[in-house]
């Protein structure tokens, strides 16, 4: 009986020593883990307080140093086909390595194969040695690096490459005073369980870096195209105020010369003149676009608004284009109502609207016929310029009014500028107006409508 008892006891002891041995390895595990974790979220912090790389990694260096007293930690980093260091911290502060900003020492080639962080990128595993100038050789001198051992025993070396995928990112240096395979347990589970998030941490660093750097190369070449367009808006300014002068004498000699001022014409004669004045007209024209354009673009365009017959202006520009319409074989019709239609705008940028808007359809217009009609539709003004021209294609439709802008039946017109509509369009933006236009394809003509809030008043026409 005693024999059982005791056999029964002994079985208990082993139970129970058992128990506690696993329990004490989950203890010691969980401990681990829980280390592991706290290195992880103060690694995080970092990582999220500095997108600077040199700051981040030095942060990290000095992380690893006060958690596992290593003599040395350093990170480099690949740029282009070599590594630079970007910082390493060391177990004493005083140590010389320390000292010097590792980011102004010569970067490793990764064509130096002998270097033990080239060797753990090329083979994607690490490299241990037991000499630490293995790492820093060219980078550091034999003497700096005899220096370091002599002082904190740093004489064993352990490289963790950081790849992102095939993809190298960098390396994690450490320098030991004992042999790599003398780690604890701890120390190598950490070390690789930290090593993907300083990867990430690392390359958000450097992409942070590289936005910086494309963002002030475009700030620079943003400032040098503003400097650009301002002495171009200026030389257009200038050049266009120079130009119209001559054209201005121009027209004033072929009226004196069309109305027989200086001797009778005859019918060849003023055949020839005529198309001296339309030259002139369209030289005129294009003068008046740049010099809008210019305004426009530098701030000084001038809306002065009042209220204005929009039927006497259509008639104007009717009356003014009529006979190149005749000599086209384009019939230009009107459609006006007889009392006036009072709108807000300004007098001379509403007719410059409105002659663009016909100059354009005669362009585009090589037979048949262009309407214009002017309304007043619920509380607004709208004057619709109708052709049977090219036609607009969907392209067409999406740059019809930007700058420069040509579309595909431009290939027949020999005087479009692709400045017109851009100004229509800024100049009935400014009178508070809108244009749009319409097309049900090519060969099927366009129709431009023009609105404008409507107004009463006397009428202003200059």
């Amino acid at each position: 009986m005693a024999d059982r008892t005791s056999h029964s006891l002994a079985s208990r002891e082993r139970m129970l020593d058992e128990v506690n041995r696993e329990m004490y390895a989950r203890n010691a595990e969980l401990a681990v883990r829980n280390k592991t974790l706290s290195l992880l979220r103060d690694i995080d912090e970092v990582a999220m307080a500095s997108l600077e790389p040199h700051e981040l990694t030095g942060q990290i260096a000095q992380i690893l140093v006060r958690e596992f007293s290593f003599p040395l930690v350093a990170v480099a980093v690949m740029e282009g086909k070599h590594l630079t260091w970007m910082a390493a911290a060391c177990g004493d502060k005083k140590s010389s390595i320390c000292d010097v900003p590792v980011g102004d020492r010569l970067p490793i080639p990764l064509s130096h194969k002998e270097n033990l962080c080239v060797k753990a990128l090329k083979n994607g595993k690490r490299q241990t040695h037991d000499w630490l100038g293995k790492v820093f050789t060219p980078s550091f001198t034999a003497e700096e690096m005899e220096r370091l051992d002599e002082k904190h025993g740093a004489k064993f070396a352990l490289v963790f490459p950081m790849c992102s995928g095939k993809i190298p990112v960098g390396v994690l240096a450490l320098g030991l005073n004992r042999a790599a395979d003398d780690l604890t347990r701890y120390e190598r589970e950490t070390i690789e369980n930290l090593l993907s998030l300083i990867m990430i941490a690392v390359q958000k660093a450097q992409t942070f870096q590289a936005l910086k750097l494309t963002t002030s190369k475009l700030r620079v070449a943003n400032n040098k195209l503003k400097a650009l367009d301002s002495l171009k808006t200026e030389f257009l300014s200038i050049a266009s105020h120079q130009l119209r002068t001559p054209l201005a004498i121009t027209k004033g000699y072929v009226a004196m010369l069309e109305d027989g001022m200086v001797g009778k014409i005859n019918k060849k004669q003023h055949s020839a003149l005529e198309n001296v004045r339309q030259s002139t007209e369209s030289l005129i024209l294009l003068v008046n676009h740049l010099l809008d354009l210019t305004r426009i673009e530098s701030g000084r365009l001038q809306v002065k608004m009042a209220d204005v017959d929009a039927g006497a202006i259509v008639h104007w520009v009717g009356d003014f284009l009529q006979a190149h319409a005749k000599e086209k074989g384009v019939a230009l019709t009107l459609d006006v109502p007889k009392e006036p239609v009072m709108t807000q705008a300004d007098p001379e940028k509403l007719k410059e609207v409105v002659m663009n808007m016909t100059d354009n359809a005669l362009k585009y217009t090589e037979k048949g016929s262009i309407h214009i009609r002017l309304e007043r539709k619920e509380g607004s003004v709208v004057i619709e310029v109708k052709d049977t021209g090219f036609g607009l294609s969907p392209e067409d439709k999406m740059h019809l009014f930007e700058k420069f802008a040509r579309g595909h039946a431009s290939k027949f017109v020999k005087t479009s500028s692709g400045l017109g509509l851009y100004v229509v369009k800024k100049l009935m933006e400014g009178m508070g107006g809108t244009i749009v236009a319409e097309s049900a394809g090519k060969l099927k003509g366009s129709t431009f409508r023009a609105t404008l809030k409507a107004a009463t008043g006397k009428a202003r026409l200059k």
